[in-house]
C-alpha cells in the first residue's frame, strides 16, 4: 500500500501543472468550460477565484526577431504574428496545452515573457 502511494504522489508530482506569471507570481489556473460553437475559447477559474476565457493564442516578447522565427519551429506553432518591434502572437497547435507551451516559450533565452491570449471579461457601465 506504501508503495502505490508513493507512486502515485510522484506520477501526480510530473504532471504539468497548468499556470501563468502575473507580476512574476505563479498563478493556477483550472479548466471549467469550453465555449459553445466555433470558438476557440476555453474558460478556467484561477486561484484568485476569477474565472478567465483563453484564446488559442500565446502573446510572447522575444529581442530577436530570428528567434522568435526559431521557436515558431521548434514548437510547432501554426502561425507568427509581429504586433511591435519585440512583441508575437503566436497560433498553438489544435489540442496542444496553452499553458504548457506559454511556459516553454517563458523558459527560452532571448524571451521576456510568454502567456495566453487572455480573453477580457466585458463590464457594464
Amino acid at each position: 500500500m506504501r508503495q502505490f502511494l508513493a507512486i502515485a504522489l510522484l506520477i501526480g508530482g510530473l504532471q504539468a501543472e497548468n499556470f501563468y506569471y502575473q507580476h512574476g507570481k505563479k498563478i493556477g489556473v483550472e479548466k471549467i468550460a469550453k465555449s459553445r460553437g466555433g470558438e476557440s475559447i476555453t474558460y478556467y477559474k484561477n486561484s484568485l477565484g476569477k474565472k478567465i476565457g483563453v484564446e488559442d493564442k500565446i502573446i510572447f516578447e522575444c529581442l530577436e526577431h530570428q528567434e522568435a522565427l526559431a521557436l515558431v519551429k521548434k514548437y510547432q506553432l501554426e502561425s507568427l504574428e509581429r504586433v511591435s518591434e519585440h512583441l508575437y502572437i503566436v497560433q498553438i497547435t489544435r489540442g496542444e496545452n496553452i499553458f504548457s507551451v506559454a511556459q516553454k516559450l517563458h523558459e527560452e533565452e532571448h524571451v521576456t515573457f510568454a502567456h495566453p491570449s487572455f480573453i477580457k471579461e466585458r463590464i457594464r457601465r
